[in-house]
């Protein structure tokens, strides 16, 4: 009897351990996957699209993986993947070089998606994205912005769900110590990934470096009460999925390993090919241009020696510096002023760089001096533009420039320190005071006179394009600026925007953006109905960790408007101690600059004459279309057209 249970228990142990998948791919050949559609191999590397548009591809490893125990239907398995990817462009402007992107998929069929949408990364089709039927865990490394999904950016890595609205999406990159360094996911180099998911601790961890670096300490994402059980069936397929646009790129992966036993194999990514693609060139030329860069770098750098050991901190003005803003500063005080640029002055980063905080040598004034990354053509950009706007703009409720550095790659904007931060930064930070009624309904005030201000006051229209709370800076009493114009853009009174770029924040981004990418007024008025809407319920534009019906603030409160409860919206924080008549005109104003229809948006200046009592607010009337709330409101009476006129007039 001994025996036989020896037998059994024997027989359990070696079981779940043939269950187990371990594998490692240091390169591809044609047998090694199953391939999909559009999917080839190419010089050891497995390439999921080509050259066409509109196309999707799709590789998995051939044999299931357990990931689910048999005996249980809450227990998943645990599994660790690391693998080598690279977007590689087919064009020289990279911002048509992106494709859509790519991901690492777990799914529990080998098939493809019947008439799979290359806009969803070949994952979904528009009839089953977001049902719980799928089945499917994806990490995406996407390099598009679909609004349409909430994506962060057009640079991200997020974690999908049977769903392409990702859970905690991050702009790709990697963490060294405190400090943040952005990866451009379709620059074309080569990209080693690590997923790490723990079912015991039910954490999920995802890291990406560039392919060589050292693996760093910090997760990209590290999502903590990850339950997989409901996602994972007893047996998945494992491998990646990628789709192209109207722009094309190869989408390659050079290496991989998985397992479910421990950490995945280690990769051998020293001998790995760069996939991006040179022109060939005869080799004489090669010799004969190589020998005169050589001669030519020599004197460069023999002429930087020399001038920098004439002047350590002196750079020559270029035109456009002499023409935007006469007053700079040394980099000598600027370097004394911030301590060194030290990471314990630090204020803030953003996109494109830091914000220290400094004490100038010269007077002892306080300030607060943004760095530029010139890296990117952006930084540039960004940096010229907020010198040319704000150093030209004076108005009290604008912060106020006092003047710029530059010092051969580095740049810096130099303005007044707000000892307050940030107005997201008051309504959000967790401590026991609560930034009072009155004084929300000030800092909306002072926002929307300066925002008047670029609209309608300078010689200029100035279209901010970025109006959002971590914009709005406190000085040492509260009063509030609008700030960060780096995405600013400047007309004549009488010109029409010309089509750009979309550009801003997710939530604050006026719906015809998304087609048009114009830059008008009426846009800013919708960021700022977003910002009003804000400070009046405590809440932020998009809430991912709440339910569908409250996750976007404005949807929230319009439905609220039409059930008769708008009242129920103020932010809970409050306690009820604010002036009713104020809280329901700023909900109403909010919502009506809100209005999808730019043409029904009141212009700025009609919505401060409606803040500061000049004016009357149209009455709202909300309506249903379609057996839901629609995102539109009407005046009753006369059309808000005819309103405004009246309003114009006061």
């Amino acid at each position: 009897m001994s025996v036989c249970i020896l037998a059994i228990l024997v027989l359990h142990a070696w079981l779940p351990a043939q269950a187990q998948t371990s594998f490692r791919f240091n390169k591809f050949n044609a047998s090694t996957l199953y391939q999909v559609e559009h999917s080839s191999i190419r010089s050891g590397a497995i390439c999921l699209t080509n050259q066409s548009q509109h196309v999707s591809g799709r590789v998995l490893y051939p044999q299931s993986v357990r990931m689910k125990d048999s005996n249980s239907t809450n227990t998943s398995s645990s599994f660790s993947t690391t693998f080598v990817f690279a977007m590689v462009p087919y064009s020289s402007d990279p911002s048509r070089s992106s494709g859509q992107g790519m991901a690492f998929l777990i799914t529990p069929s080998k098939s493809p998606v019947e008439e799979s949408s290359t806009q969803y990364l070949g994952l979904f089709n528009a009839s089953n994205i977001g049902k719980a039927e799928n089945h499917l865990f994806a990490i995406e490394f996407d390099t598009i912005l679909n609004v349409d999904v909430q994506d962060k950016n057009d640079n991200h890595v997020g974690v999908d769900l049977n769903d392409l609205k990702s859970e905690e999406p991050e702009t790709a990159g990697y963490w060294i110590g405190n400090r943040f360094h952005e990866l451009d996911l379709k620059g074309g180099q080569n990209i080693q990934a690590w997923i790490d998911y723990d079912h015991t601790q039910q954490q999920l961890n995802v890291t990406i470096v560039e392919a060589g670096s050292l693996r760093p300490q910090k997760p990209l994402i590290s999502l903590k009460n990850m339950t997989l059980s409901n996602i994972f069936e007893e047996e998945m397929y494992v491998g990646f999925s990628a789709s192209t646009g109207t722009v094309v790129a190869d989408h390659c992966v050079l290496a991989w390993s998985f397992s479910t036993d421990g950490s995945a194999p280690e990769l051998d990514v020293s001998h790995l090919p760069s996939l991006i693609k040179r022109k060939k060139s005869n080799s004489r030329l090669i010799a004969g241009v190589t020998t005169a860069l050589v001669l030519l770098l020599v004197l460069l750098v023999a002429a930087a020696i020399f001038s920098w050991k004439r002047n350590n901190y002196r750079n020559a003005k270029e035109d456009w510096e002499t023409e935007y803003w006469p007053h700079s500063f040394d980099y000598k005080d600027l370097n004394i002023a911030t301590k060194g640029f030290r990471d314990d002055q630090v204020l803030g980063s953003g996109g494109f760089g830091r914000v220290y905080k400094g004490v100038l040598p010269a007077n002892g004034q306080e300030v607060a001096v943004k760095s530029i990354f010139r890296e990117s053509t952006e930084g540039m950009k960004e940096f010229i533009a907020e010198i040319s706007t704000l150093g030209r703009l004076q108005h009290r409720n604008l912060v106020q420039v006092r003047g710029y550095c530059r010092r051969g790659a580095k740049l810096f904007i130099v303005y007044d320190y707000m000892p307050n931060g940030s107005l997201e930064k008051m309504i959000f930070k967790k401590t026991e005071s609560v930034l009072p009624w009155a004084q929300r309904y000030r800092i909306l005030r002072d926002v929307c006179a300066g925002l008047e201000y670029l609209h309608e006051g300078w010689e200029k229209r100035v279209v901010h394009r970025d109006i959002k709370s971590s914009n709005i800076l406190l000085d040492s009493e509260l009063n509030a600026k609008l700030g960060d114009f780096g995405l600013a853009r400047l007309y004549e009174h009488t010109e029409n925007p010309q089509t750009t770029r979309v550009m801003g924040t997710l939530g604050y981004i006026a719906p015809e953006l998304v087609h048009t990418g114009k830059a008008a007024p009426s846009a800013d008025v919708f960021s700022f109905g977003v910002l009003m809407l804000e400070v009046a319920c405590g809440r932020r534009p998009v809430d991912s960790s709440l339910d569908a019906s409250q996750m976007v603030m404005e949807e929230w409160v319009k439905d609220l408007h039409a059930k008769g409860r708008l009242m129920h919206a103020p932010d809970p924080n409050l306690g009820g101690e604010y002036d009713d008549d104020e809280m329901e005109k700023v909900l109403k104003l909010g919502l009506l600059c809100c209005n999808p229809q730019p043409e029904a948006r009141p212009s700025i200046r009609q919505v401060l004459q409606i803040i500061e009592g000049e004016a009357s607010l149209p009455n709202l009337v909300p309506y249903e279309m379609s057996g839901g709330i629609s995102s539109s409101f009407t005046s009753t009476g006369e059309s808000f057209a005819s309103t405004s006129k009246s309003l114009e007039g006061r």
